[in-house]
């Protein structure tokens, strides 16, 4: 399985030298720095070798609107043979089928009953509200119009690698790619099964997982390498969002080696152990959830509110805590790398799935295609743009290189500032000129019509030079900043100044949950549709009340299980008082408008006599 490294592709910048010392020192780079990953207590598929997971797979070429058929059977799959029989179907999608019949009811069942470690669940569907619920529903029904992994899959998945893989060698497969002054270190780890949903609660489940670890170090031509950055694969992060600087007080490192907190089942990366609730946040409802923000923060302004303010949360749960098995340096169970590159033929040539083709529109219980390829057959970003799909181009490896951009930017403003003042100059000059034809043209009557067009080209050009003006006010301002910053030095960035969008695990201290807390979370979702299927068939006056009434029990309810209901009363409360106020004002515009405005304008004068007083009181 390990090959030869060779060159590089998809970028002609990155570059992966082919002689064995240049070989050897990649692994040792490798070696020197491979991620501790802990999972969670209960996780089934660990990192394993792909030739004997393929070993044990069958091969199958797609149809466009037919039946799958099958290329190898199961038993007769080989690396080489992969990568071969791919070059005889170019024209048709391949997949693998690891799990040939998923186990039926009772072998399940029997299954179910072997003793094994298993997640503690602090339960997952307290951790959002009612509508959060509805959403997690919607998701669950859908499975039955898409295609899915079939039940019992997960189960004999399990069964295959626990009694025929070498679940006691884990490997990873590792490539250094060097571009843009830094040496990428990527780990790819190959999991037989991601069995988020079906042994987890979470959105999905497929055969295959491919998860990565890079580690960028600084390349440095007077001593060795030093780690910077660290990024790791993620659901729903991208670019800056995605690594953490290696001097990070939330990175756990154990020395050298930095710390993975792999989700339960679906093996996603985190950087700080807990559990993480999925959020989602489609742009046409970011206006929608700003404005009830908002009126949440409105009516309950006493409220204590923390998390964040990002998205919708579903409870979907990845838990990456960390109590589990941990693999890599310190540990016993220690890592076996393998070399892999462009030039590996499986690698390179392989570009189907390594799993089951479940034909999901939504892709989620697709299998995934290898480390090269994304599911239609281009290279992943990952791969072939690995400084740039971390959003690294932007940043220097060394904060010691900025000295000589800022002085070239100096330069170049003093070039612009240099032809602005010239420009100015001839253009102060221009106007002038144009200033006295117009006061000669004023003296005749008979060219007062060419001296307002002469008027009119003179605000125009004169509206041109202040704008040149306040041009060149705003590049020499710009060189005055980088000229200090050159000669005091930067100052240091904080550790999560790139980072916009904070992956943080759910807080559970914060709902103080009880027992009738998860009971109501298992019960409302359906108490609520049932509830609106019963006052849909009454009238529409009767079905707006009962929506009404419906929807302030409920959310009373929740209050009540959070013991959050004082707060809740309260914002009821101010909620019919500023609902009174308003109906009473409209009330008494129709019929009294006077003493209405009078009322308004009152009002007004009062708060303009107490911001007043307010500013005489600071003065």
């Amino acid at each position: 399985m390990s090959e030869p490294v060779g060159q590089a592709g998809g970028s002609s910048a990155a570059v992966v030298v082919t002689d064995g010392r240049a070989r050897d020192d990649d692994l040792r780079l490798l070696r020197a720095y491979e991620p501790v990953v802990r999972y969670t207590q209960g996780e089934l598929f660990f990192p394993t070798a792909v030739g004997a997971y393929v070993a044990q797979c069958s091969l199958w070429a797609g149809a466009r609107g037919g039946a799958p058929t099958l290329v190898v059977p199961a038993g007769e799959l080989t690396l080489e043979c992969l990568f071969e029989e791919c070059g005889d179907h170019r024209d048709r999608a391949l997949f693998l089928r690891f799990v040939e019949k998923p186990l039926g009811r009772a072998e399940y069942m029997r299954w179910r009953l072997i003793p094994r470690d298993r997640l503690s669940s602090a339960g997952r569907l307290t951790t959002t509200g009612v509508f959060g619920r509805l959403m997690d529903a919607g998701l669950r029904a859908s499975l039955l119009l898409r295609g899915k992994v079939p039940s019992g899959l997960a189960a004999a998945a399990e069964s295959i690698y626990r009694e025929r893989l070498e679940t006691d060698r884990f490997t990873y497969y590792g490539r250094v790619v060097r571009d843009g002054g830094y040496a990428c270190l990527q780990y790819w780890f190959f999991y037989a099964m991601n069995d988020w949903r079906s042994t987890f609660s979470g959105i999905n489940d497929h055969e295959a997982d491919w998860e990565m670890v890079t580690i960028y170090l600084a390349d440095r031509p007077d001593g060795a390498p030093q780690p910077v950055w660290v990024a790791f694969s993620s659901h729903d992060y991208h670019g800056d969002d995605l690594r953490r600087r290696w001097d990070d007080p939330e990175l756990h490192r154990e020395a050298d080696q930095a710390v993975v907190f792999a989700g339960a089942g679906s093996h996603s990366g985190a950087f700080i152990p807990g559990d993480y609730v999925v959020l989602v946040d489609p742009p046409p409802l970011r206006p929608v959830m700003g404005f009830l923000r908002k009126a949440r923060r409105l009516l309950a302004p006493w409220r204590h509110y923390t998390g964040s303010a990002l998205g919708l949360g579903i409870p979907f749960v990845d838990y990456a805590r960390g109590d589990g098995i941990a693999i890599g340096p310190g540990h016993s169970p220690q890592w076996s790398p393998v070399l892999i590159d462009d030039e590996t033929p499986w690698v390179r040539d392989y570009r189907g799935l390594w799993g089951l083709d479940t034909q999901d529109r939504f892709g989620g219980e697709r299998a995934p295609s290898g480390p090269r390829y994304e599911r239609d057959g281009t290279v992943r970003a990952s791969w072939a743009n690995p400084v740039g799909w971390a959003g690294l181009h932007k940043v220097s490896p060394d904060d010691h290189d900025l000295g000589e951009p800022l002085a070239d930017r100096v330069a170049a403003l003093e070039r612009e500032v240099s032809e602005l003042d010239t420009t100015i100059d001839l253009e102060r000059a221009a106007l002038r000129g144009l200033r006295a034809q117009v006061r000669s043209l004023n003296t005749d009557d008979s060219a007062r019509a060419l001296a307002r067009s002469r008027e009119a080209d003179l605000a125009k050009r004169e509206a041109a030079l202040n704008q040149s003006i306040a041009v060149r006010t705003s590049l020499t301002e710009e060189r005055r900043l980088h000229v200090a910053a050159l000669s005091r030095g930067l100052p240091p960035e904080p550790a999560q100044a790139h980072i916009r969008k904070p992956h943080q695990p759910y807080l559970y201290q914060q709902d103080r949950r009880t027992r009738f807390l998860s009971l109501w979370a298992a019960v409302s979702t359906p108490l609520l549709l049932g509830a609106l299927a019963v006052g849909l068939v009454a009238s529409p006056l009767v079905v707006s009340l009962d929506i009404t009434i419906l929807v302030i029990a409920f959310i009373g309810v929740e209050a009540i299980a959070r013991r959050r209901f004082i707060s809740f009363l309260g914002s009821v409360i101010l909620l019919v008082v500023a609902l009174g106020l308003s109906v009473g004002f409209v009330l008494l515009l129709l019929k009294h408008w006077r003493i209405a405005v009078s009322l308004l304008v009152g009002v007004a004068a009062l708060a303009l006599l107490f911001a007043n007083l307010q500013a005489l009181r600071r003065g």
